[in-house]
């Protein structure tokens, strides 16, 4: 399979014009001030929480929390639009394997060990004939952002599962669209990320598949990036913001009401689903060896061209 790389180009148009955007640590006075693009789901719910309680002005560190959709996360980060971006651990990598000077600063999700209960699930109407995964040979399934996270992971549960991946078309469309158009017909099946499963759910879809399947606990999902550029001129402020999302993290983990409480404030979930919704695992641990599974994953399925250097991909 070939794919198109239009929305790759635009990156690295936008990188190129970054040249020489963004201050280093010693030139900011008060505060470093953090521009966090953010897309509107559950994987990036502790670090919200996180600003809420303070425990990033504790740091020493003024956030901003950006509302963004998925594609135009990675562009705002290389244009210094955003210094920091919410997105996942292949959506790093196929920039990076483009030539977009992007780099994962922190992991800050992982799967939790039971399928049943990831954050990201495939969906079909509750009435649909479809009943197995090796079922969607030849249907349509709707993503929010081809190769990325959920589309990469669906395509690896898929395949797992003894599915030709090859047989099955794959459209964009955006998670909050998605139960309209799976209701209509116009899709048959889709793969939101939470709140838009607990919303699938409760417009009439069925869970068919986890996008977890064919992966381990290991792996990292939801990351922050930014451009290889401002970690660079300013590893102060990245550390500072790594300890912490990790304390954001563990708090999460520890407090998980108030987290769900923190949800609608910042997605289009209701407060009435929010306390119902799957969680993902949120952890800043991210271990090598997951890292280079998305890697693979990547080169085996041919979204990416070429092997995938590790080596400044992340921040270990």
């Amino acid at each position: 399979m070939s794919f198109p790389r239009v929305s790759v180009a635009v990156v690295a148009i936008a990188a190129l014009l970054a040249a020489g955007c963004g201050s280093s640590d010693e030139e900011q006075s008060g505060p470093p001030k953090l521009r966090v693009a953010t897309i509107g789901v559950s994987g990036a719910a502790a670090m919200v929480l996180g600003v809420s309680k303070g425990i990033f002005t504790e740091a020493g560190l003024d956030v901003q929390v950006v509302p963004a959709e998925a594609p135009a996360v990675i562009p705002s980060v290389v244009g210094g639009q955003a210094e920091i971006g919410f997105l996942n651990a292949p959506a790093v990598l196929l920039a990076r394997s483009n030539g977009v000077p992007v780099t994962a600063i922190s992991s800050t999700s992982s799967n939790p060990a039971d399928p049943a209960q990831n954050f990201i699930q495939l969906q079909v109407a509750a009435d649909s004939p479809i009943r197995t995964p090796k079922e969607l040979e030849g249907k349509t399934i709707a993503v929010d952002t081809l190769y990325q996270l959920p589309d990469v992971s669906i395509r690896n549960a898929l395949q797992a599962s003894g599915v030709d991946v090859a047989k099955v078309k794959f459209t964009e469309l955006p998670f909050a669209s998605m139960a309209d158009a799976l209701k209509s017909g116009k899709v048959d099946a889709t793969n939101p990320a939470e709140p838009f499963v607990a919303l699938g759910l409760a417009g009439g879809a069925r869970n068919l598949l986890s996008d977890s399947v064919g992966q381990t606990t290991t792996m990292p999902q939801s990351v922050f990036l930014s451009s290889a550029k401002y970690v660079s001129s300013n590893r102060a402020t990245i550390d500072k913001f790594r300890t912490a999302l990790t304390k954001a993290c563990e708090y999460a983990q520890a407090h998980p009401d108030e987290l769900r409480a923190v949800l609608p404030t910042y997605t289009k979930v209701p407060a009435a689903l929010a306390g119902t919704i799957r969680l993902p695992v949120y952890t800043t641990t991210a271990d090598a060896a997951g890292w280079q599974k998305w890697a693979d994953i990547l080169t085996q399925q041919k979204i990416a061209k070429k092997p995938i250097e590790l080596d400044g991909a992340y921040l270990r």
